[in-house]
């Protein structure tokens, strides 16, 4: 009976979860408005979900609030400026009251020179208050001073890339240094895109992610990767041919319709292995889309040190079928734990892009924790008793330790908002993949940065974290690690849905073999009892 039941269960899960691909869903997330350049990620509102903020026009930005009906994302707040043209938008909390602020950087509009001006609107009861200008062609306008952060010769690149990320694990020391054991880009290189971080390997330590271009029209296009310690840069992407197509990077162009080479970064089969997503142009065409870099086991001798290596997934029809493809980044539309996937393409009416997003619909036997670090300056007693669930919160380093479906020790690790430049589209929590294994988070540790001249390292441990889970931890006071507290939330997955069915389905099953085998037995013993009589009746003469 036993094994009849775990086969039964096998089976009925491996029929419910063949099913693998992406879902066109934009019709039901944002009906006619799917328009527009997303430009980033937050809880504007403080409902726990996340919403999007999108520019138009060039001088105008709306706020799309998540709703609980369709379309479920709606453009409820707009902002408009008078001059300049909107190169940027950086949601965050910039005076300390634990409210959603939005900064924004412009360019002239008639793009005669690149100087840059910040402006920020101050974020008020969830909505947005007056504007005030910080800064204008290099001039700082209100009480603001600049501190150096690092003494270096180096001059940026342009588009410049850089981060705010712990590297070395020691949980954010607040002291920046010069690395200097990795060369500045790869050899053979005439284009470097923009560098990103994520733990590739899942050793629980960050390494810099680099995608670059041997010639200037990137005929031949590789990612390469540095990790600390190693004097090397490693290639874990080198084969962009699909069949008799060469594929590589879309160059930059300095102008508004064309943006950074860039990955952006998510676990798409939660594996606990982070993906990306690129944009690639066919060198012999003119078409570019959006490909799914999956991050696999490594099969040759260059990236054989860090064991991993992405390689394309060329066959994923929905994403295929985007033509002319900008950006895509990864988005958990569903607040699920399960990454899905936000599209940008050109050709919609008056040079807007148009927006597409995809469900995924990947199943496999894998689990999650996904990880929001809220920012500390409050707890109980925030302002206008709005609880700060919307403040994006740069800086704070996520690590875990657990053990895997094979019973050998795993980590991983992740920073939060590290990058906001050049719509770098990052979220403002982390979706950590677990594979699959059930187990509990034996470790997790937060931490955040602390003042240069602190000893004490900002970080605390959490224990016994449940799978398919969310964790908000605030880290108030800031200081004082062992007063921080976390709010843990279970997320039912389609994984628990799919369980409980097969084994509603096991159950019935069994029932049924039950009720055959009591009818059975009930009519032996009937049969019994009739020849009990009759053997009475015949003694009985």
């Amino acid at each position: 009976m036993g094994c009849c039941s775990l086969f039964g269960l096998c089976l009925l899960l491996g029929l419910l979860r063949a099913g693998r691909g992406l879902q066109n869903v934009t019709a039901q997330l944002f009906g006619a408005e799917a328009f527009g350049t997303l430009a980033a990620f937050g809880d504007f509102n403080s409902d726990t979900q996340t919403d999007l903020f999108v520019l138009r026009g060039g001088n105008e930005l709306l706020i799309f609030l998540a709703d609980q009906k369709e379309p479920y994302f709606k453009p409820k707040v707009k902002l408009s400026i008078n001059q300049g043209v909107i190169t940027s938008v950086v949601p965050g909390d910039y005076d300390g009251d634990s409210q959603m602020d939005v900064l924004l950087t412009t360019k002239p509009q008639n793009h005669v020179t690149d100087e840059l001006s910040v402006i920020i609107f101050w974020g008020r009861n969830q909505t947005l208050g007056k504007l005030v200008l910080l800064l204008n062609n290099k001039k700082i306008l209100k009480n603001l001073s600049w501190h150096p952060a690092l003494d270096t010769e180096s001059k940026m690149y342009i588009p410049h890339s850089h981060a705010f990320i712990d590297l070395n694990r020691d949980f954010t020391d607040g002291n920046f240094s010069n690395a200097t054991d990795t060369k500045q880009k790869p050899e053979d290189t005439m284009v470097v895109g923009q560098s990103v971080f994520a733990d590739f390997d899942g050793d629980g330590q960050t390494e810099h992610l680099l995608p670059a271009c041997a010639d200037v029209t990137c005929q031949k296009s590789a990612i390469y990767l540095s990790k600390p310690g190693l004097n090397q840069w490693i290639p874990v992407l080198q084969d962009f041919r699909n069949k008799d197509t060469l594929w590589g990077f879309v160059p930059y162009k300095n102008n508004q319709a064309s943006v950074p080479i860039t990955l952006h970064i998510g676990d798409y089969n939660m594996d606990g292995y982070p993906d990306a997503l690129a944009i690639l142009r066919n060198t012999s065409g003119s078409n570019q889309q959006a490909f799914l870099l999956e991050n696999v086991p490594c099969n040759n001798a260059s990236c054989r040190s860090v064991h991993r290596m992405f390689k394309v997934y060329w066959e994923l029809s929905d994403l295929n079928q985007i033509k002319d493809a900008v950006v895509a980044t990864f988005f958990d539309i569903y607040e699920d734990g399960i990454l899905d996937i936000i599209v940008l393409s050109k050709g919609y009416f008056n040079s807007e892009f148009a927006i597409h997003t995809l469900k995924n619909n990947f199943e496999a036997d894998a689990y999650f924790v996904k990880v929001i670090v809220l920012s500390g300056l409050c707890s109980n007693d925030c302002p206008s008793k709005i609880t700060p669930f919307g403040v994006n919160q740069p800086g704070p380093y996520i690590m875990y330790t657990t053990v895997d479906a094979n019973g050998y020790l795993k980590n991983g690790s992740a920073g939060q908002l590290s990058q906001s430049a050049h719509f770098a589209l990052q979220l403002p929590y982390n979706v950590l993949g677990l594979g699959r294994s059930a187990n509990f988070l034996d470790h997790l540790y937060v931490g955040i940065p602390r003042p240069l001249g602190e000893k004490s390292i900002r970080k605390q441990e959490w224990t016994a974290i449940i799978p398919n889970s969310q964790l908000i931890v605030i880290p108030y006071p800031h200081n004082v690690p062992r007063s921080w507290s976390a709010k843990l939330y279970l997320t039912p997955s389609n994984i628990v849905l799919l369980t409980a069915i097969a084994l509603i389905g096991v159950c019935v099953f069994i029932l049924a073999i039950i009720g055959v085998l009591h009818w059975q037995e009930k009519k032996a013993d009937d049969r019994e009892k009739r020849q009990e009589a009759h053997r009475f009746h015949f003694d009985a003469m």
